[in-house]
């Protein structure tokens, strides 16, 4: 009789050879998309933002403009009609065209909110909702005759109901306050509740407390022609200042812009930048923005090698689909063992949104942003492989790109060789106090005509404001690199 048992046992054979061949090929399948020590990982995810959602707040169709009513506010209005020193053939100043704006702004929004006034001195006043007062306010001066500025207790206000009685206590939805900055109170508030009187860290206290609650904020800043007294808050007393037709003796002022409704807000922001910018030279407008968004896509990236470096070290840009992030690939030979590290440079031009491009020249805006370089993988670095070194060595600014210098290598070590991965990410260095302007637009010196073309305090007023919930973490722009053996 024929032995069958060898035939019997071939199916059962080949059954176990499919086995082990299906788990070969499905363990190098997963080692392929998780990156074995030979093969490239999978490219990092973009980093999360962190921007708080806007407030869920109910407002009123009203847009509120809180009006500086304080005596040193006269001298950015010409005196005697339209004869004296505005730069404008017409005789209105940028401070007087300004006022008007905001009544028209109005006309272009949808739905068009009711605007109404409020002056600010000593108290805020009840609201005005005559048509015509911005108009009377942009050309007489007697309307500036307040003896106080209470910027604290207005800011305060933004988030309360137009009339405390009315059936819907509901905030509007839009609030200006125009002022020339400079906090004056004759009862300085010393506590922590900024309750009462008015300083600079109070009035930085009650912005903060909006854009944490998730409040949108921007504040536009316009030098003007001024003639008038310029109040001494050191001296305690009023300093004659005029500017004449000359811009680099202008004096600042300041359009705080605040909504609950961040969409809205930007909206409202660019369509003023537009209306606002035309009125003086190129750097007579400056914005800060609080809680919109810096970036408004991804950045460009330019790689520079020299020759010299590209026998052991090959650096590439890898190609993306349309609105993803910049990917790098870096090869280092192993003769960087002896050789040492290799550098190379990435010239990162971030993508800025149109509502920042106001906040400084691209130099300056470049420069607010910190760089920081995260290992992504491997997660847990395996002993028995050998990874590369890559770290960033410089940071510089030029042209209004970020100049980031890295350097890539291997250092002698025993094992075969593994890959890295890098997530870089730009990010608003909210370490800085504010943008470049508001520094240069600051004096803590208020005694002598020669600052009254700069701000008392207004950095201090200002400083830190990025530091808030809606920025905090902000990714402006974001790289991913690769790290392996040439």
């Amino acid at each position: 009789m024929r032995d069958l048992s060898d035939e019997r046992q071939a199916p059962l054979n080949m059954k176990k050879t499919f086995n082990y061949n299906f788990v070969f090929v499905l363990l190098y399948a997963m080692a392929a998309c998780s990156g074995g020590s030979g093969d490239p990982p999978r490219w990092c995810q973009p980093a999360k933002k962190s921007q708080t959602a806007a407030a869920s707040v109910p407002t009123t169709d009203n847009l509120i403009v809180y009006l500086d009513t304080s005596a040193s506010m006269a001298g950015y209005v010409s005196p005697n009609g339209k004869t004296a020193f505005s730069a404008s053939p017409d005789g209105n100043t940028i401070f007087s065209k300004t006022l008007l704006e905001l009544r028209n702004v109005v006309t272009t929004m949808s739905p068009q909110p009711q605007i109404a006034v409020r002056r600010v001195d000593t108290n805020i006043s009840a609201p005005s909702f005559s048509d015509l007062y911005l108009s009377q306010a942009s050309i007489s001066r007697g309307f500036y005759n307040g003896k106080e500025t209470n910027l604290a207790g207005a800011i305060k206000t933004f988030s309360e109901p137009l009339d405390a009685n009315a059936e819907e206590q509901s905030p509007p939805r839009f609030h200006i306050l125009v002022t020339d900055g400079v906090q004056s109170s004759e009862t300085n508030n010393k506590g922590v509740s900024c309750a009462q009187g008015s300083d600079s860290f109070c009035v930085k206290k009650q912005l903060l407390e909006l854009v944490n609650k998730g409040w949108g904020g921007a504040i536009l800043g316009l030098r003007g022609e001024f003639q008038g007294y310029v109040y001494s808050e050191i001296a305690n007393k009023a300093v004659p200042f005029s500017s004449g037709k000359d811009a680099s003796k202008f004096r600042p002022f300041y359009l705080y812009i605040f909504s609950p409704d961040r969409a809205a807000l930007d909206k409202l922001v660019d369509s003023l930048k537009q209306k606002l910018a035309p009125l003086g030279k190129e750097d007579a407008l400056r914005v800060y923005a609080l809680t919109t968004d810096y970036a408004s896509g991804t950045a460009t990236v330019e790689i520079a090698q020299d020759k010299q470096t590209k026998e052991l070290l090959e650096v590439r840009q890898d190609k993306v689909k349309e609105g993803e992030n910049p990917r790098i690939t870096v090869k280092s030979g192993l003769d960087t063992e002896n050789k040492g590290g290799q550098q190379f440079v990435l010239s990162v031009k971030p993508s800025w949104s149109n509502q920042v491009l106001a906040e400084g020249s691209p130099d300056e805006l470049a420069s607010l942003i910190k760089w920081e370089l995260k290992s992504v993988y491997p997660e847990k670095e395996d002993e028995s492989l050998r990874y590369p070194n890559f770290k960033l060595v410089k940071q510089e600014v030029k042209n209004g790109n970020a100049e980031l210098t890295f350097e890539s290598g291997w250092s002698k070590d025993n094992g075969a060789t593994a890959w890295r991965m890098f997530q870089l990410v730009g990010k608003l260095d909210t370490e800085k106090a504010a943008p470049p302007w508001v520094s240069a637009w600051t004096t803590y010196l208020d005694t002598t005509v020669d600052a009254a073309n700069k701000t008392l305090n207004i950095e201090t007023s200002l400083a830190n404001l990025w530091n808030n919930s809606a920025l905090e973490n902000y990714p402006v722009a974001e790289i991913c690199v690769r790290v392996g053996e040439k």
